[in-house]
């Protein structure tokens, strides 16, 4: 049939090395012959095609390509279970050298889509089928344990569990229980109504029926052969190809973009034969557009990304080597004060570091406490302007009323900075534009009574106006049984996840210390290690005290990785 002045052939029979048949729509230009492959592995049905974020194939097959949009197994009307990730490795090998073999294509395949479709495309190209020439994974993971699962070292509950529901719910029309269905529907649109509910790892039903992977992501807290099994990053990296990696500074899955990105910035030199890009827009998830946590980020936001994803693919799939892509900055990233994007050469969290460009801020307190942004919590540019004689400052954190944070968006905190539960240091405002980029860390002298708890560090700018924007979070746990049981002081490290902004002249850094990050971060129950935090229940939430020391030696302090340029 002819759509869109194109041709599609629909429901395209596949036949896995198991005898699974999976089922796809292919579109081609109208008496296209020798087109390269386009294949888009998904879940959710295929005519959705990923365009909640990428063009329709009717756009990809007017450029000359064959756009091959498939059901993965146990979705849609392909044949099998389906379990989450499980199979991908295999059927994406097999369906990749499908695509390729497929009359009128010219033996060359590229994958693209983002989250699901992007693990897809690191699965298949783990096993290096010779026909994918190149990738393009969004907003996703290759290492599916700390790029989305356990992205902060805790189990990442606000995703993972409404998204369980939504695959549940398709599940549920695929066995024809649209009772099923609807209550699916109905905690997607009001994912509250679970994220309260405890123990998170019972009390399911719904998914013990039709989602039942879900139990096995949070039940297994720590990395072990199951994750080990959907780690695809090191293989790919024995026999890479090229890939382009998309991420959004506001996304739920950044981590997985920049760990994938990173592991292959670590081998080295490019070549025109092979090399790798990394775009960050100023996105979340859903949509990738300009109005992110309520903030115009211009006109420019969505950075063009239809064209270079095409771009991309011309390079590798049609031999337009002369086109610019090879000749362009590795890194490429929005910067959200400009609204502008900006380049580098390198992904700069170990280099800067190694390099000396830090900048570094040491907690003080002073004559005051340091609780709520009115107290006397203060960051200095150098040791010696610590208030050496201050007292540590010390919050209280009730897993009953843990302290809030939505997202990763960047609203004003300034509210939530009232709350004596959480410390606030803050610094003199800023002489010159301060460039951040890379991932910020945290080291705190801290001391733990009724632990082991979470020490979260929420990281925001404070304009001239009084807003506090949020920047960038992190958390690891502390009060383990040998601090608690000896009461001794231990150093808390935190990794924030990464950010890039111009701090300008006038405003101030600004950090919180606190207990939880509530429902962003999994909420710590206190008193028992984290790991049995999704199995707690309401009456195991407890209440954790905690000392932060920034003088007498301590040296506590935020470490802010610098550009280069």
């Amino acid at each position: 049939m002819i759509f869109g002045d194109v041709s599609i052939r629909r429901k395209v029979p596949c036949t896995l090395r198991d005898g699974v048949t999976l089922f796809a729509d292919i579109y081609t230009p109208i008496g296209g012959r020798d087109c390269p492959v386009l294949l888009m592995r998904q879940p959710y049905g295929r005519s959705i095609a990923s365009t909640v974020s990428h063009a329709h194939p009717v756009w990809y097959a007017s450029r000359g390509y064959m756009v091959v949009v498939q059901d993965v197994r146990g979705r849609g009307d392909s044949e099998g279970v389906f379990t989450p990730f499980v199979h991908e490795a295999e059927d994406g090998y097999d369906a990749v050298g499908w695509a390729a073999a497929l009359p009128g294509s010219n033996g060359k395949v590229g994958m693209y889509g983002f989250s699901y479709q992007g693990a897809v495309q690191w699965a298949a190209a783990s096993l290096h089928p010779p026909q994918l020439a190149a990738i393009a994974p969004s907003m996703t993971a290759a290492d599916l344990y700390n790029g989305w699962m356990y992205p902060y070292g805790s189990f990442d509950a606000q995703n993972c569990l409404p998204w369980a529901y939504q695959l549940a719910r398709d599940g549920a029309r695929r066995a024809g229980d649209t009772e099923a269905e609807i209550m699916c529907s109905q905690v997607m649109q009001d994912p509250a109504s679970v994220l309260r509910r405890l123990p998170l790892n019972g009390g399911h039903p719904l998914l013990e029926r039709y989602m039942p992977a879900y139990f096995d992501w949070v039940g297994r807290p720590a990395y072990d052969d199951y994750w080990a099994g959907l780690n695809w990053l090191a293989s790919f990296r024995e026999k890479p190809i090229p890939a382009l990696h998309i991420g959004g500074w506001y996304d739920f899955l950044l981590h997985g973009t920049m760990q994938s990105f990173a592991a292959l910035q670590q081998g080295g030199g490019q070549s025109p034969e092979l090399f790798h890009r990394l775009e960050i827009g100023p996105w979340t998830h859903i949509p990738w557009g300009r109005k992110a946590g309520g903030i115009d980020h211009g006109p420019e936001a969505d950075g063009n990304m239809h064209l270079r994803q095409a771009r991309w693919f011309d390079y590798w799939l049609k031999g337009e080597t002369n086109n610019g892509v090879y000749e362009e900055a590795r890194v490429r990233y929005f910067e959200p004060l400009r609204k502008r994007w900006e380049e580098a050469d390198v992904w700069p969290d170990a280099a800067a570091a190694s390099a000396g460009k830090t900048l570094r801020l040491f907690l003080s307190g002073s004559e005051l406490p340091s609780n709520g942004a009115l107290g006397g919590g203060r960051l200095a540019d150098h040791e010696d302007k610590i208030d050496k004689e201050a007292a540590p400052d010390v919050f209280v954190y009730d897993a009953r009323l843990p302290m809030t944070l939505a997202s990763a968006l960047p609203v004003d905190r300034s509210p939530q900075q009232d709350r004596y539960e959480i410390l606030v240091y803050t610094g003199e405002p800023l002489r010159e534009e301060l460039h951040v980029l890379g991932a910020p860390r945290v080291q705190a002298a801290c001391q733990t009574l009724d632990g082991p708890t979470d020490l979260v560090a929420v990281l925001t700018l404070l304009l001239p106006g009084g807003e506090a924007r949020f920047l960038s979070v992190g958390r690891t746990e502390i009060g383990n049984a040998r601090a608690l049981r000896k009461n001794r002081w231990e150093t808390a490290n935190i990794e924030l996840r990464p950010i890039a902004i111009r701090c300008p002249a006038g405003s101030s850094i600004r950090l919180e210390l606190t207990g939880s990050a509530f429902p962003l971060l999994l909420r710590h129950p206190n008193g028992a290690p984290l790991a049995s935090a999704t199995a707690a229940g309401p009456g195991e939430l407890n209440i954790a005290t905690v000392a932060v020391a920034g003088g007498k030696g301590a040296l506590s302090r935020i470490e802010l990785p610098l550009a280069g340029g």
